[in-house]
């Protein structure tokens, strides 16, 4: 995995990434290149399959917060849950006809 730190060796003007297009892209493939503009980053160039990984990593770390949440609000509702409050299925089937 790419290292995301930001430091002088990966930070390049934004007229620098005009003039030396191919140049950067190929550093982009070893390392994220953070763009600057008027001494702020303003963008990263990044490898394709880097940038991939990221978005399936965000996709892993979103699924297992939702599957946390279900889990705890499951473990909530079944610890208040009394058997005599439940609805009995004749009156789900009553319900549906």
């Amino acid at each position: 995995m790419a290292n995301l730190s930001v430091n002088r060796e990966n930070m390049i003007s934004s007229t620098e990434v005009v003039r030396n297009f191919s140049k950067v892209l190929d550093k982009s493939k070893e390392s994220p290149v953070f763009i600057m503009r008027n001494n702020d980053i303003e963008g990263i160039m990044m490898d394709i399959e880097e940038y991939e990984m990221l978005l399936e990593k965000i996709e892993y770390l979103e699924n297992q917060l939702e599957d946390a949440y279900i889990m705890k609000e499951l473990k909530e509702r079944k610890e208040g849950f009394d058997v005599k409050d439940a609805v009995k299925e004749e009156e789900i089937m009553d319900l549906l006809d």
